[in-house]
């Protein structure tokens, strides 16, 4: 965690900004060059999708306080974020060069109709740092309507904005019904994220955790699913990766002996992972950061 008094909260200004209106929804394409130690608020008075669209020598993530980073966050560069409107969220890096995101700022009319109810419309809440390709590219192909307008716009556009509405709520609705089934019982999830972080850097069989719940395997992975919002074996390879992380900012350890300690197959099978998470390559993040 970093120190606050040693983190910089600032509205810094873009290096360029394109906006454009369709059915009442605003997005704007914004560009954004070196930032260093920067924490930056990034609520709006309306429910909003943030889509990171580049992110180029660094990386940037959102957090719920500017000091905090969030546990198990999705980190590669095509992440996602929606916050409630008015709710205090900020995007955070500690260096980047280059960052290009899209921002949808949704009129509440619109996300009652998408949702039909207004117990519905109440799950809409801010859930920062996930992964979901539909919503992504919605949010790219309205950037690409912003800056380069093609035949057809309007229409076009009103259609996205539409289908991006619905794709929220019924993401929201599929994360509710996954909740209502049930999750793991407290210490019996505490038990399984401690045998995890114990076992990192060996072989972690899902059969053991679920034995560990005193649950069957099917039960044990829904379940998991439904406390964590991940499925067991993604969320074990997220610890996988943070732990290399924090492996590679403390020295110059070779990186086949950090994929070993971190329980990767190998060093290739690490960068495989290590760019999918976070967005970029063990090599890089060292780099980056020394």
């Amino acid at each position: 965690m970093e120190d606050p008094a040693m983190l910089r909260v600032a509205n810094t200004p873009c290096r360029s900004r394109v906006t454009a209106s369709w059915a009442g929804t605003e997005i704007e394409v914004l560009e954004f060059g070196p930032l260093e130690d920067i924490a930056r608020p990034i609520g709006s008075d309306r429910l909003s999708l943030r889509a990171a669209l580049r992110e180029a020598g660094g990386h940037i993530d959102a957090r719920l306080q500017p000091w905090k980073p969030l546990d198990n966050a999705y980190h590669g560069n095509d992440h996602l974020s929606l916050i409630a409107g008015s709710a205090e969220a900020y995007g955070h890096t500690e260096r980047i060069e280059q960052f290009r995101c899209a921002v949808v700022h949704f009129p509440d009319e619109l996300m009652r109709d998408a949702s039909d109810s207004e117990q519905i419309h109440a799950t809409l809440g801010t859930r920062l740092m996930f992964e979901h390709r539909a919503m992504w590219d919605i949010a790219d192909k309205l950037a690409q309507e912003c800056v380069a307008p093609g035949t057809g716009r309007r229409l076009y556009c009103e259609s996205l904005v539409g289908l991006l509405a619905v794709e929220i709520v019924r993401w929201r609705q599929s994360q509710t019904r996954a909740a209502n089934k049930g999750g793991l019982a407290p210490y019996r999830l505490r038990r399984v994220f401690d045998y995890i972080e114990a076992n990192l850097g060996t072989e972690i069989a899902l059969v053991d955790l679920a034995t560990m719940a005193e649950l069957s395997l099917p039960h044990f992975m829904r379940a998991f699913r439904a406390s964590t919002g991940e499925a067991p074996l993604r969320f074990i390879m997220q610890r996988r990766v943070k732990h290399a992380q924090s492996l590679l900012l403390k020295g110059d350890t070779p990186l086949v002996s950090i994929a070993h300690d971190c329980g990767f197959a190998d060093q290739a099978h690490m960068t495989t992972c290590f760019r999918r998470l976070a967005g970029t390559t063990p090599a890089r993040f060292r780099r980056d950061r020394s």
